[in-house]
C-alpha cells in the first residue's frame, strides 16, 4: 500500500514561540481558484469574554489549571459563520479551528436545536488545550482533538494536542472524488455478512489509514497522544473508525478514540463512573421488528455486574424511565432495544420503548443533565450509513439527549455478538479507566478472541456466562470487525 504525500503546514501564529528552522519549510495553502463569498450570519459577542491565558509549555501540568471562563452564548460566537470552502485562506491554522467549530457548530444546531459555548477566537485554543491538560491530570491519559475535513482537492487533517501548535497536514492523494469510494467499500466490505471470516475490508482500512490517520501518526507518537476526538466532516461520520488498519493492526489496537460533533459541543467534565449505578431496560419481544431474544440475559448480567436495577418489555415505559431517573439519579443508562437513525427530520429517528418511540427530537424532555447522566448505552441501534441526517443524529445523540457520553452501533449487529461486547464493556468499566479506554480494551479483546461463544458459553476476560436455548449457541468467535466496530463513542470520551 503506497504511502500518502501529506504535506505539513505548521502554523505561524500560536502560543509557542516560532522555532527558525521550520520557516524554510512553511508552505502557504494557496486559496482556492474560485472562492465563494464570505457566507454569513451576523452573531452577537459576549461581552464577558475579555480574558485570555496562554497554555502551558510544560508537557506535563502539575496542578489543576482553571479554564478561561466563557459565559454562554449563542450558538457561535462574534463574526460570520465562515464558507467551508474559505475555512482554509491565509495561514492563521488556529483561525481555521474556530471556523470549523463554528461550521459544525451550526450544522448541528440548526439540524438538533443544541446549542454550544464557543469561545471568542483570540480565547478558543487556550481554553481548548487546557482542558486537554485538566483532562490529562485526572485521567492520566493524553487525548488530542483531530478535525477531517474532506474538500474537493484534498483532505485536511489538523491535530489540536494539549501544548504547543496545532499541527496541519493535507493529503491531495485523498481528494473527494478518490475518497468517496474508498469508504462506501470500507463500510460495505464490513457490513456484508457473507464476508465475515474474510478479510475483504482491509485494502480500504488500509488506505483510510494511510489517509486519514498515517500523515499525523509521528506527531502523535512524539506528543504520547493516547486517545482521539474526532470531529469529521458529513459522510465519514458513520465510518467504523476502529477497524482502520495500518498494515500491522486496527486503529483501535493502537489509540483510545470518541466522535464528537465539535469540541465547543462537548461536555468536557471528568467524573470516574466506577462507583456509578445503572438503570438497565430493555425489549425483547416485538411486533413489527424483529426479536432481541438476548436482551433479558444482556440485562440480567448488568444488573448484576452493576449496582442498579433492570426492567424488561412491559416496564419499559417513558414514564417509568422518566420516575426511576427522577427519583434515583441513576449515571448509566443502558437501554436494549431497537433504535433507528434514519434520514429527513430528526422525529424520524427514535429509541422504541414498549409502548412508545421516543423520537431524537424530544430526547431533551428526559432531563438527563439534572441528575446528569454520564452514559447512555443503545445495544441495539443501526444508522443509514453515509446519510448526513442519519449521521447528524448518531453523532449528536449525546448532546442532545443530555448525556455526555453516548455508546451505540452503526449497524445492527447479531445477538451474540451484542451481547459479548456489552458483558465485557461493563466487566472492564468496573476497572475505573476512562469510557474510551473501557471500549478500546474490549474491542481489543474481541480482536483476540477472548470474547467468543464456545461449548453453550458465553466466553469473556471475565468468565464464562451459560447461555439459554433460545440464544444461538454454535461456536463463534467475535473477531471480525463487523462484530466490534460497530460499536462508536460518542461525545465525552473520558
Amino acid at each position: 500500500m503506497p504511502s500518502p504525500n501529506p504535506t505539513p503546514i505548521p502554523s505561524p501564529q500560536s502560543s509557542t514561540p516560532e522555532d527558525p528552522e521550520d520557516v524554510p519549510n512553511r508552505r502557504r495553502i494557496p486559496p482556492l481558484d474560485t472562492p465563494g463569498p464570505a457566507a454569513g450570519q451576523i452573531l452577537t459577542l459576549d461581552s464577558s469574554i475579555t480574558s485570555q491565558l496562554p497554555p502551558s509549555q510544560s508537557p506535563v501540568v502539575s496542578r489543576r489549571e482553571t479554564p478561561p471562563r466563557v459565559n454562554p452564548t449563542s450558538n457561535l460566537v462574534l463574526g460570520y459563520v465562515p464558507s467551508p470552502d474559505r475555512l482554509f485562506e491565509g495561514n492563521d491554522i488556529e483561525k481555521t479551528v474556530w471556523g470549523i467549530e463554528q461550521i459544525r457548530n451550526q450544522e448541528f444546531g440548526e439540524y438538533l436545536g443544541v446549542k454550544a459555548n464557543l469561545p471568542n477566537q483570540k480565547v478558543m485554543m487556550a481554553q481548548f488545550q487546557q482542558t486537554l491538560r485538566n483532562i490529562e491530570q485526572e485521567t492520566r491519559k493524553r487525548s488530542g482533538i483531530i478535525y477531517i475535513i474532506s474538500r474537493v482537492d484534498r483532505l485536511e487533517l489538523i491535530l489540536v494536542p494539549p501544548v504547543g501548535r496545532p499541527i496541519h497536514y493535507n493529503v491531495p492523494e485523498a481528494n473527494r472524488k478518490a475518497l468517496e469510494p474508498v469508504v462506501n467499500e470500507f463500510r460495505e466490505q464490513i457490513t456484508n455478512l457473507a464476508k465475515i471470516g474474510t478479510i475483504s475490508y482491509l485494502p480500504s482500512a488500509q488506505q483510510l489509514y494511510q489517509w486519514a490517520i498515517a500523515p499525523l501518526e509521528k506527531d502523535l507518537q512524539n506528543l504520547g497522544i493516547q486517545t482521539l476526538l474526532l470531529s469529521v466532516d458529513p459522510g465519514l461520520r458513520s465510518v467504523p473508525f476502529a477497524a482502520l488498519h495500518d498494515g500491522k493492526g486496527f486503529l483501535i489496537q493502537k489509540y483510545s478514540f470518541s466522535l464528537i460533533p465539535s469540541f465547543s459541543l462537548t461536555n468536557r467534565e471528568y467524573k470516574t463512573v466506577r462507583d456509578a449505578t445503572v438503570l438497565a431496560m430493555g425489549r425483547s419481544e416485538f411486533v413489527d421488528n424483529k426479536p432481541l431474544p438476548s436482551v433479558p440475559i444482556e440485562l440480567e448480567t448488568i444488573s448484576t455486574q452493576w449496582r442498579g436495577q433492570s426492567f424488561l418489555n412491559s416496564t419499559f415505559t417513558i414514564d417509568n424511565l422518566n420516575s426511576q431517573h427522577a427519583n434515583k439519579g441513576f449515571r448509566i443508562v443502558h437501554l436494549a432495544t431497537h433504535a433507528n437513525f434514519t434520514s429527513g427530520q430528526p422525529s424520524n429517528s427514535y429509541i422504541q420503548l414498549w409502548n412508545y418511540k421516543l423520537q431524537l427530537d424530544r430526547m431533551e424532555s428526559l432531563n438527563w443533565r439534572n441528575p446528569q447522566v454520564d452514559l447512555l448505552v443503545l445495544s441495539a441501534c443501526r444508522t443509514a450509513l453515509g446519510d448526513r441526517e442519519a449521521e447528524l443524529g448518531f453523532g449528536g445523540l449525546a448532546v442532545k439527549s443530555g448525556a455526555k457520553s453516548a455508546l451505540g452501533s452503526l449497524w445492527y449487529v447479531d445477538d451474540g455478538g451484542t451481547l459479548g461486547l456489552m458483558s465485557e464493556f461493563y466487566q472492564q468499566l468496573l476497572g475505573g479507566k476512562t469510557k474510551a479506554e473501557t471500549l478500546q480494551l474490549t474491542q481489543q479483546a474481541m480482536i483476540a478472541r477472548q470474547v467468543r461463544i464456545e461449548n453453550q458459553q458465553l466466553v469473556t476476560t471475565a468468565g464464562n456466562l451459560n447461555l439459554p436455548n433460545n440464544i444461538k449457541s454454535q461456536t463463534q468467535d467475535f473477531s471480525h470487525p463487523y462484530y466490534w466496530s460497530s460499536f462508536t463513542l460518542i461525545g465525552n470520551p473520558w
